[in-house]
């Protein structure tokens, strides 16, 4: 029965339940993990190095040696599989540096899930989409441009095997680019440390059009295709935030923190090698499931990435 995306993240759905999130330390994963701990679930994470959110127990393993012997022992629900390291660049020789905890990392996940029939939300990236012309759609072809998106390509093409052949009860998703507090490394977060600093921010032309999702909407996004249970066996991208070019985006961010918007240096940096001017995605395919993601006007979601970085030690913004 349909509901919308925000039902599915309520204490009727989750509570009790036990879910494994990996990645559980990163930007998306905190923000998830704190969602379903406030919905009654039981969450345990996994992360490779940086520390698990306030309440969430777990430990640092290797994917590839250790999931098989955590998803036996905590036997969960729901395995959520968010880690995976993001290096955009298109240097070929990144291809085997990446691969273990790109590739490798999700088959060991996926197999451990089939072996306990636990159901699994495999985290792909829109990047797998890679030149392709927007918007990109489920059914368009991947291409792609880097390791990273290569491998991410192909750990979703395994998820996706698996379901087909061997009974996984997998649903793979795309995100769309995402921002919100706790995002470091995006130039919404660059914007935003520059702008409160009053520091210069050199920026490319700044042309390219983006959809801007708020990672609370991306959380509600990712745990309703966890609990629908039309989800199963899909492929979905997630997202519909509203759009605007990077440099809109950026000179907005400077005139909600009152910071002089002589500071954007506009021009000043070549784009990525083969970077496209348009990429969104249609979502059309989820929301049909359980309906628009929620997400805040833009300026409402600036102003949150403006207080959250206002509010970090010195030292980090």
């Amino acid at each position: 029965m349909y509901c919308s995306a925000v039902n599915w993240t309520q204490p009727s759905t989750w509570m009790g339940r036990r879910v494994l999130v990996t990645g559980a330390s990163g930007f998306i994963g905190q923000a998830l993990c704190h969602r379903l701990l406030e919905a009654g679930a039981a969450v345990t994470g996994v992360a490779h190095q940086r520390p698990l959110p306030d309440g969430v127990p777990g430990e640092a393993i290797d994917l590839v040696e250790g999931i098989g012997a955590v998803v036996a022992a905590l036997h969960p629900d729901v395995l959520i599989h968010l880690a995976a390291p993001v290096v955009l660049d298109r240097d070929p020789a990144l291809y085997p540096r990446l691969r273990r905890g790109l590739l490798d990392s999700t088959e060991a996940v996926a197999r451990a899930c089939l072996a306990r029939d636990v159901r699994l939300l495999h985290v792909g990236t829109c990047e797998e989409y890679g030149d392709g012309a927007a918007p990109f759609h489920e059914a368009q072809a991947a291409r792609p441009v880097s390791p990273y998106s290569a491998l991410k390509a192909a750990a979703s093409a395994y998820v996706g095997m698996l379901g087909r052949v061997a009974g996984l009860r997998a649903t793979i998703v795309r995100p769309f680019r995402t921002y919100g507090p706790g995002d470091r490394s995006s130039v919404v977060a660059a914007a935003c440390r520059a702008a409160l600093a009053g520091q210069p921010l050199p920026l490319t032309d700044g042309a390219q059009i983006r959809e801007w999702n708020h990672v609370d909407g991306m959380v509600v996004g990712l745990m309703a295709a966890a609990a629908h249970p039309g989800a199963v066996g899909r492929l979905l991208n997630l997202g519909g935030g509203p759009r605007a070019a990077v440099r809109d985006l950026v000179a907005r961010v400077f005139a909600l923190a009152g910071a002089d918007p002589g500071l954007l240096r506009v021009g000043a940096l070549p784009r990525r090698p083969g970077e496209v001017d348009r990429f969104w995605g249609d979502h059309s395919a989820a929301e049909a499931l359980f309906g628009p993601l929620p997400q805040p006007s833009l300026d409402e979601g600036l102003r949150d990435c403006l207080d959250w970085w206002a509010q970090q030690p010195q030292e980090s913004a």
